[in-house]
């Protein structure tokens, strides 16, 4: 049932998935715990000449800011168009899976509604590695890099990463070490490294909240795991395996690391780069099971969908900052009916 929308002779459910999930995300209206903090970066590009508006943060998003600001548009016409790439790339990403419907099931509760409707940046540059991925085949290859490179321009932390591709390369691999490698240190010093000391000393010693990350965390744990009970990984993920092999082994070194590492805020933001993948393990599950214990693929899809509607309806009810989420407001209605 949730292949129906497949890869290749279905596009109607894509393409509607598609506009909802933009207009639902990008047009919110004071949605989000840095609703306020989006106005004023928005706020600080328009006023600035283009070039120094560039320099602020994170470049791509300060440029998107700029063009809509000097058209007359307002901080949700910035969020429509990121959340038009985030949207594209999910689907995409969907797409290329066995069940792009339970794909897209796992991930509404953190990836649309938390991270999307919060995380305006951090939600594009998931969106552009959601396309790298569906780009990657096996090889250095100019699109995947691409996408990458524009991810950590919407989010630094993105170049974490980089070399979870660079080692998924099976073709070529030293040349694709070394390539790869090189335009990672590449952008690291032309991008990430500018502001890294302020965004470091900002985790490390400021007063930001990540009370839910523990949870996050073991919940991406948890689906890591699942990815390795997969008997038929390699042959379910053919020339991706490596790569969701190395996303998965990230997500299960996370929970360790979380009781060790000195901010939890940074292991929590590396944690939202990953759970694209989460849906990566339970569809590779999903797909395990059809073939080999076809009576317990139904129970097991069924058992996911419901976990992961209790896991969005527990944050929303008692999460400390889901009464930034709650009510929905939409600046169509607000603003122009």
């Amino acid at each position: 049932m949730l292949k129906i929308w497949s890869r290749k002779d279905q596009i109607v459910i894509p393409v509607v998935a598609f506009a909802f999930i933009s207009f639902f995300v990008g047009y919110r209206y004071q949605i989000g715990v840095d609703w306020v903090t989006y106005e004023i970066i928005f706020l600080d590009n328009v006023r600035s000449p283009l070039l120094e508006a560039v320099a602020q943060g994170d470049s791509a998003y300060s440029l998107i800011n700029w063009i809509v600001g000097r058209l007359g548009g307002q901080v949700w016409d910035v969020n429509l168009i990121c959340a038009g790439i985030f949207s594209f790339g999910l689907i995409q990403f969907c797409r290329s899976l066995h069940r792009p419907g339970l794909a897209l099931a796992v991930a509404t509760p953190t990836l649309i509604i938390i991270t999307a409707m919060g995380y305006t940046r951090q939600s594009v540059a998931v969106g552009c590695i959601m396309m790298a991925c569906h780009t990657f085949r096996g090889s250095i290859h100019w699109k995947w890099v691409a996408w990458l490179c524009l991810s950590v321009l919407f989010h630094k932390s993105a170049i974490l990463v980089f070399p979870a591709f660079i080692l998924a390369a099976a073709h070529n691999r030293w040349i694709t070490i070394v390539v790869g490698g090189a335009i990672a240190a590449a952008v690291v010093v032309l991008v990430v490294s500018r502001g890294l000391g302020e965004t470091l000393a900002l985790y490390l010693e400021g007063d930001i909240d990540s009370s839910g990350a523990l949870p996050r965390i073991a919940v991406g744990a948890i689906a890591g795991a699942a990815f390795f009970l997969n008997g038929d990984r390699v042959s379910i993920f053919e020339h991706k395996f490596a790569l969701y092999r190395n996303m998965c082994v990230l997500m299960l070194m996370l929970f360790p690391l979380y009781f060790v590492f000195p901010s939890r805020t940074i292991l929590d933001r590396i944690g939202i780069l990953l759970v694209p993948f989460q849906s990566v393990a339970y569809v590779g599950l999903a797909e395990f099971l059809y073939r080999k214990a076809r009576a317990l693929e139904l129970p097991f899809t069924a058992i996911i969908m419901v976990a992961y509607g209790a896991q969005l309806a527990i944050w929303l009810l008692f999460a400390t900052f889901s009464e930034f989420w709650i009510p929905y407001e939409n600046a169509i209605w607000i603003k122009w009916i």
